[in-house]
């Protein structure tokens, strides 16, 4: 078994502890389960052997954060020569941000910092003195546990975790309204996300109380999907015929 290594740190006889560069690779002998290099040493740069301990902690990409003209400049220790896509990078906010924010590590372009749905970054989503977590993908940087909890673009919150769409997406039928949210991140809301969400956010809802709206619930003993919203935020029928029956779609998400 062979395992590359540039920098690995030995206790000698136990008595010192040294840095030693290796620049071939380390082969190991032995049988099973006794191969293995005692003594290593913290890392001193990303291309360093690392123990176990380390990479569990997390702390190969614990960086030290601070804001610099609008942007948050991550000191990363040990450091990294090259940002590649999966780079994931732990550090303490040292702000609670009001708008759009950028990163700048490994260089000196700023690069956007975005939600996991591509979109800006909403206010508070970082805040000071908590630990942000992003990751590098397909050039730009992700934060993955937003402080805030945000709804999509187009959509208003409603009750709880709970987001729906502002605007219905016109003449779909039963099953086509289901792959239509799942493609978006939501699904069809239940009857419940559908009353609420319309009654207390109707004046920020559009196309309502203009065609019947796919929800999330059947009839069992019919054997036909519902819809609702038609007359009333309460309005509610069983659509019989849902293999060629169209209605309108607004989906529900839930935040995270």
């Amino acid at each position: 078994m062979r395992r590359p290594a540039t920098a690995v740190a030995l206790l000698h006889c136990g008595l010192a502890l040294a840095q030693v560069r290796m620049d071939g690779d380390v082969r190991f002998v032995g049988p099973d389960g006794e191969r293995r290099i005692d003594g290593l040493a913290s890392p001193l740069d990303e291309t360093a052997a690392i123990p176990v301990s380390v990479l569990a902690s997390g702390t190969v990409h614990w960086a030290e954060a601070s804001l610099e003209s609008g942007s948050l400049r991550l000191v990363l220790d040990p450091p990294v020569i090259l940002v590649d896509d999966g780079l994931l990078i732990r550090f303490l906010s040292p702000v609670t941000n009001d708008g759009p924010m950028a990163i700048t590590a490994v260089g000196a372009t700023a690069i956007p910092l975005v939600r996991t749905d591509g979109s800006p970054l909403p206010g508070s989503a970082l805040r000071a003195g908590t630990v942000a977590e992003v990751l590098f993908e397909d050039g730009r940087w992700i934060l993955l546990n937003p402080s805030s909890k945000t709804c999509p673009p187009g959509t208003v919150p409603t009750a709880g975790p709970t987001c729906m769409d502002a605007s219905a997406f016109q003449g779909l039928r039963f099953y086509e309204a289901i792959e239509h949210c799942a493609a978006r991140g939501g699904k069809l809301c239940t009857w419940d996300e559908y009353a609420v969400g319309c009654a207390l956010r109707q004046a920020e809802l559009s196309g309502l109380f203009v065609e019947w709206e796919w929800i999330d619930d059947t009839s069992n003993h019919t054997h036909t999907a519902n819809q609702a919203g038609r007359f009333t935020c309460q309005s509610q029928r069983s659509a019989n015929v849902i293999v060629t029956m169209t209605g309108n779609t607004r989906c529900c998400y839930r935040t995270r």
